[in-house]
């Protein structure tokens, strides 16, 4: 079990140092863990070829998911057993980036809007995980398009609007080559999640849309958008922030954006009730508070 946490955080955080710092261990505890688990498969998790990140291998990639599921099947197991009655309980789930960077900032005003004698469960895990074999209890799904569920079933939380963002000490250090536009970006680095892609925006559609498809300049790829921004706030190199998640960021001013537009997309991430959820006026609740800014929780009919 120890071997399996240490795999997935170093493959969440693609770094084995923040792997450690997050199991309050050491770095060389977490290579010894990943090297027992190579030799126990006779194959090769992480790619160490490359100097600046940490990749995972297919394989690696494979039993990411593997690990990532059996993990979350243990604690939705625990949480279950242990658990208050279910319609005093409010099941959430969607992945890290949105628990942290959307949920987190919300979580109180989502308590008050339920009930502070109620419980609010939040379950993280990847959409891959969540479409496979989703926790019979879950009350409300975070995703990123609405499937075939009526307007009654969800609400849109973020309808996607991307601006490119960097951190105000590599502004002032890259100020001429930033203000120069984008043909002078191909000398700088470029910040990309690397995890499948489920329809949202990259740079290279960025790209396309700015009139530049041909623009391929150097990527520091991240399998998590929390630490691609943490990245992008130590100055790392220029990333997408999405309007919604990176609000903290540009408002403390840790963050800035370069120009003054979002480009904007019709497309976005819905707050979904689950068959289980349908049937709880607590999780309608819940969808009310959690309708994006500007939106009308009365025009679900």
């Amino acid at each position: 079990m120890s071997a399996l946490q240490a795999f997935e955080a170093a493959a969440r955080l693609c770094n084995f140092s923040r792997a450690a710092e997050e199991l309050h261990t050491s770095q060389s505890a977490i290579s010894r863990h990943i090297s027992s688990l190579e030799s126990r498969l006779d194959t090769r998790l992480f790619d160490r070829r490359r100097k600046k990140q940490l990749l995972l291998t297919a394989q690696g990639k494979q039993f990411y998911e593997a690990v990532t599921a059996g993990l979350d099947n243990i604690r939705n197991c625990m949480d279950s057993i242990s658990g208050t009655a279910a319609e005093e309980q409010l099941t959430i789930a969607c992945t890290h980036e949105i628990s942290h960077l959307f949920l987190l900032p919300r979580f109180d005003a989502l308590q008050r809007a339920i009930g502070e004698h109620r419980t609010i469960r939040v379950l993280t895990c990847e959409y891959e995980a969540m479409e496979r074999k989703p926790d019979p209890d879950i009350d409300i799904l975070f995703r990123y398009d609405a499937g075939r569920e009526t307007p009654a079933d969800r609400v849109p939380i973020l309808t996607e609007a991307i601006i490119p963002i960097v951190s105000q000490p590599y502004y002032q250090s890259h100020r001429d080559l930033l203000e120069a536009g984008l043909d002078a970006w191909s000398g700088l680095v470029f910040l990309e999640l690397s995890k499948p892609n489920h329809g949202w925006a990259t740079w290279s559609e960025w790209f396309a849309l700015q009139g530049r498809p041909g623009l391929s300049p150097e990527y520091l790829y991240f399998n998590n958008y929390v630490y691609l921004l943490d990245a992008a706030a130590a100055g790392k190199g220029i990333a997408l922030g999405w309007r919604g998640l990176i609000d903290r960021h540009i408002e403390s001013g840790v963050l800035r954006g370069l120009g003054r537009k979002y480009t904007e997309f019709d497309r976005g991430i819905y707050a979904v009730l689950t068959e289980y959820g349908k049937s709880k006026a607590l999780a309608r609740r819940c969808l009310d508070c959690l309708v994006e800014p500007g939106g009308d929780p009365g025009s679900r009919a």
